[in-house]
């Protein structure tokens, strides 16, 4: 009776609770609700256009990490449209030569030590040659300055300064004189004493010469870049003493070869009125002239044929001279021939295979490789001269410099590095970090090499197996 009792009791609570409970969930339903209505609604990103991922690795190279021996803050003239780019340090004796604060400096290539500095505001531009630093001041007046004590020797009354629009600056030093370009402009100083021996411009080349200049036997050689119906390069002979006009001839380039009273000289100015696209014939001319007189000697002809069929490329034809002999790019393959030794229909002594690609311009010799610049990407490759193979030096970013000392590449990156490759073996050797993107010549001298990277030189010795 108690138990029954218990139970109703208990079934009469029921209804109760069950209302608490409704109105606790009731009370919960609204304090959550109240919460979501002061939260910022839902925010959808925006989806990319394009959206690519890239699965492929990109390799690393795993080599040894060298530590520069020394690190020095200069002057900063790496912006890409920096007209003093590449002039302003040069490593010789020993030393490295640059600018801090506008001020020429000397540093010890083994130490980083700053020997000397020199001058104020100076132009950074710089060369060297036998003992002695030339440049410019502020107004472009040449100077020279003693290379082991930092002392002036001379700085020229006469300014080079003709109009900022000439881009083309150079300081040519000769056996006896100093010669200074500016554009289609030519000084010739005294090289003991920077007196102005005579000045010369040339008016067809409206302010466009080139850096080019030689001197031989009492004449100097300049090319400048003339336009018209059609523009090509025009090379001009002055006398040495005077300055004066001695011939001209358009359409020639800068002299493959000076000797025994000849001008041995490419002509640019053919090929321009060949219709490349439909023939496959094409020839690399050598016109050779009197190098006083200008008087026409001869002219040799270096015939070959391409592969395929029309509309044909341009098909190569740059070329270079070293040793006496003449490598010429004939599209598929190089060409060696014995300058001294032509005749009509020469054939080449040997070709060589050349890496694939149009992009590919042969640019010089070193070690017994031809080597070739990749004109997109900056990179190089090589064709052994013993056997004609060709080869690659690898490496892991894009190239901001490359300079080759003897068996050693290096090659200043875009990753903040630079990764030093044997020539030979094709082996990366060492990398340096440099913390920079933008590089400038790596220079060379006394075991060391030297880093230009953005705000600073970094002083690294040379492996031995590179030297």
């Amino acid at each position: 009776m108690r138990k029954m009792k218990n139970n109703r009791l208990t079934n009469k609570k029921s209804p109760q609770r069950l209302r608490r409970l409704i109105a606790v969930i009731a009370a919960g339903a609204l304090t959550i609700h109240g919460a979501m209505s002061i939260l910022p609604s839902q925010a959808n990103a925006e989806s990319a256009d394009i959206s690519i991922r890239n699965w492929h690795p990109s390799s690393v190279l795993t080599v040894p990490e060298l530590k520069p021996s020394w690190t020095a803050q200069v002057d900063n003239y790496l912006k890409m449209d920096e007209a003093y780019s590449g002039r302003h340090a040069i490593a010789e004796e020993g030393k490295v030569f640059t600018f801090a604060g506008s001020r020429l400096i000397a540093i010890d290539a083994k130490t980083g030590k700053r020997l000397w500095s020199y001058g104020k505001d100076l132009k950074p531009y710089l060369v060297y040659d036998h003992g002695v630093i030339y440049g410019l001041t502020a107004d472009q007046r040449p100077y020279a300055v003693n290379a082991k004590t930092g002392k002036l020797k001379w700085q020229s009354k006469t300014s080079i300064l003709i109009d900022a629009r000439y881009g083309t600056e150079a300081l040519v030093p000769t056996s006896d004189t100093l010669y200074a370009i500016k554009g289609s402009m030519t000084f010739a100083l005294d090289k003991a004493t920077g007196k102005l021996r005579w000045k010369m411009n040339e008016p067809a080349g409206e302010g466009n010469g080139t850096d080019y200049l030689h001197e031989a036997d009492g004449v100097v050689l300049r090319t400048f870049l003339v336009q018209g119906a059609l523009t090509s390069i025009q090379l001009n002979a002055y006398d040495k003493k005077t300055g004066k006009k001695l011939w001209e001839d358009f359409g020639q380039g800068d002299a493959l070869q000076v000797k025994d009273g000849l001008v041995y000289s490419v002509d640019y100015y053919s090929p321009l009125l060949f219709d490349y696209q439909s023939l496959p014939d094409r020839k690399l001319i050598v016109n050779v002239f009197n190098l006083k007189t200008g008087a026409k000697k001869g002219t040799r002809e270096y015939n070959w044929k391409l592969s395929g069929e029309p509309p044909y490329q341009y098909g190569g034809g740059s070329s270079f001279m070293t040793g006496g002999k003449l490598y010429i790019d004939q599209g598929d393959k190089v060409a060696e021939y014995h300058f001294d030794a032509y005749k009509t229909g020469l054939a080449p002594l040997r070709t060589f295979q050349r890496p694939y690609g149009e992009e590919w311009e042969l640019i010089g010799l070193v070690q017994e490789r031809l080597i070739f610049k990749n004109r997109k990407t900056g990179g190089l490759a090589g064709s052994k001269l013993v056997n004609g193979r060709v080869i690659g030096w690898n490496s892991d970013a894009p190239a901001a410099q490359i300079d080759v000392y003897g068996k050693g590449i290096y090659r200043a990156q875009r990753n903040g590095t630079l990764l030093g490759i044997n020539l030979l073996t094709a082996k990366p050797v060492f990398r340096v970090k440099t913390g920079a993107d933008l590089h400038e010549s790596t220079l060379m001298t006394n075991g060391m090499i030297i880093i230009q990277a953005e705000g600073k030189l970094l002083g690294v010795k040379v492996p031995a197996s590179l030297r």
